[in-house]
């Protein structure tokens, strides 16, 4: 990197293999005519797939990014010419600037995340997930057909992030009651548990990123059950719907750092935090339940008449709670490291509440005119939410006067006219 008006030339070292992967991932399939008529076929497939990380990883790594790549120092322009008159590649005190506020500027940030090896290089290494797929797919009729389905993946190789500054000895553990409130479980009042770092440790942070089997085994998994029913009869008439429901586990009963929770790299390559409070946490059946139908019927003089119909699980019922230090400090013995207010504490288990279901219908009818030179002129008449349902899809899940407020909901009744010509 060339000289700057803040720094001095500087050269980093190659880095070979960030990342170096290497990775086996076998995929097959097989269909089989049940019983030689060629109206029931049985699908199977199992395959092996790798997480996607693009350039994450190596933006991560990227010594730049990991410089200190922002500071402040104290100028006194005493002779109001708006210049630094001083030397500021020198960040010591010299001409009218104080000295700098972070002598690292421009190297390598010490408090940068470092990641280990092991989740840099080698075979086998990288975020995988197992895909098991059965159907049985049968002609009922010419133009009916009916299928059913179970599926099933489960993921591997987590990534954490360690901060080698602490261990789990350095955190303590604290209990308080949960509020009162006819809307939580068994209506409040029991005792929901945390824990906080101890003062001396607060503010240390050496992290490293490295595999989540070192501390234990993480579990994600999914199964999924589907029936569907297609159809194309006769006169243009289509039929269709399906019958989805699944039980999901992800389990992260393990602890790295925080007996509390602590960080793991995310879907799309960021930290995100694992809690240990609810540390197995399963969304049942319940809450991935879903019904889809749809058809279309044609009409005299080229009207078309088509719906959709959906049915599914409405959002899940949290309470996330900000408990202030006042409330802690009598049983923790002291005010939260660190000056901090708050801890955040769950008051409801995860994927166990649910608000009532979503349902929505949408109707369209639609009318084709014929225009000379193969010409078309397409109206079409829309109702979406045709029964205005106030379904709600998002609520506030932060515990306190506005917790459960509904802040999204199914869009009203709408009606919507709308014309395309074509040639």
């Amino acid at each position: 990197m060339p000289a700057t008006r803040f720094l001095p030339e500087r050269t980093f070292d190659a880095v070979k293999g960030v990342p170096s992967y290497s990775d086996l991932n076998p995929r097959i399939g097989a269909a089989y005519d049940l019983f030689g008529t060629g109206r029931t076929a049985l699908k199977l497939s199992l395959g092996r797939y790798v997480k996607k990380f693009g350039t994450t990883i190596s933006d991560q790594n990227n010594p730049l990014t990991t410089s200190v790549n922002l500071t402040g120092r104290a100028w006194n322009d005493a002779n109001r010419n708006y210049v630094p008159d001083c030397v500021l590649t020198n960040f010591a005190a010299n001409g009218e600037c104080g000295p700098i506020q972070n002598q690292n500027f421009g190297r390598t940030n010490p408090l940068a995340n470092r990641w280990a090896d092991d989740a840099l290089r080698g075979f086998g290494i990288r975020e995988y997930n197992w895909d098991v797929t059965a159907e049985v797919e049968h002609e009922l009729r010419a133009g009916v057909s009916l299928s059913a389905g179970y599926y099933r993946n489960w993921y591997g190789n987590f990534l954490v992030i360690d901060n080698l500054a602490v261990t789990p000895d350095d955190f303590a553990p604290f209990c308080i009651a949960a509020p009162r409130d006819s809307r939580l479980p068994g209506g409040g009042g029991h005792q929901v548990c945390a824990f906080d770092m101890t003062p001396a440790k607060f503010g240390q942070v050496s992290n490293l990123v490295t595999q989540a089997s070192h501390f234990g085994n993480p579990q994600r998994v999914n199964d999924y059950f589907n029936i569907s029913l297609n159809t194309r009869l006769g006169s243009g008439i289509q039929l269709g719907g399906g019958f989805d429901t699944g039980r999901s586990v992800h389990d992260t009963c393990f602890g790295v750092d925080n007996p509390q929770y602590d960080m793991m790299i995310g879907i799309v390559g960021t930290p995100v935090a694992m809690g240990r409070q609810y540390c197995r946490v399963v969304t049942p059946f319940e809450g991935q339940t879903q019904v889809k139908l749809h058809g279309s019927y044609p009409l005299p003089w080229d009207i078309l008449v088509s719906g959709a119909y959906q049915d599914m699980s409405g959002p899940t019922i949290e309470a996330v709670y900000s408990a202030p230090t006042g409330e802690i400090a009598p049983v923790l013995g002291r005010n939260l490291a660190g000056g901090v207010r708050t801890a955040t504490l769950q008051l409801v288990e995860p994927q166990t509440e649910f608000e009532a279901r979503i349902r929505r219908l949408d109707l369209r009818v639609g009318k084709t005119v014929r225009l000379p030179r193969q010409g078309r002129l397409q109206l079409n008449l829309d109702a979406y939410n045709v029964t205005n349902r106030s379904s709600i899809r998002v609520i506030n899940t932060n515990y306190g006067p506005r917790w459960q407020n509904v802040s999204l909901m199914l869009d009203p009744r709408i009606f919507v006219m709308s014309a395309t010509v074509s040639y």
